[in-house]
């Protein structure tokens, strides 16, 4: 089964980071191709570990359960 709020969550944080990142950029008058691929890349590296983060908020036992041990983790499980 497919883990549909992990999925939704990692999505939703890419997207959002990617298009502050471009709003951002295009509001400054960087206008070209590197304005799009630096927010797309801007998005992955920190919409991807923002988005695990926020499940495992959401879901410490779940995460725990699956073995993360990531020391980032466990503080935010401990903040949850």
């Amino acid at each position: 089964m497919l883990p549909w709020l992990r999925l939704f969550l990692v999505h939703l944080w890419i997207a959002c980071v990617a298009g502050t990142a471009l709003t951002a950029g295009l509001a400054m008058g960087y206008v070209g191709l590197s304005t799009f691929v630096w927010a797309g890349v801007t998005g992955l590296a920190v919409g991807l570990p923002a988005g695990l983060l926020n499940w495992v908020w959401l879901r410490p036992n779940r995460s725990r359960q699956i073995g993360w041990t990531w020391p980032v983790a466990e503080w935010v499980r401990k903040v949850a």
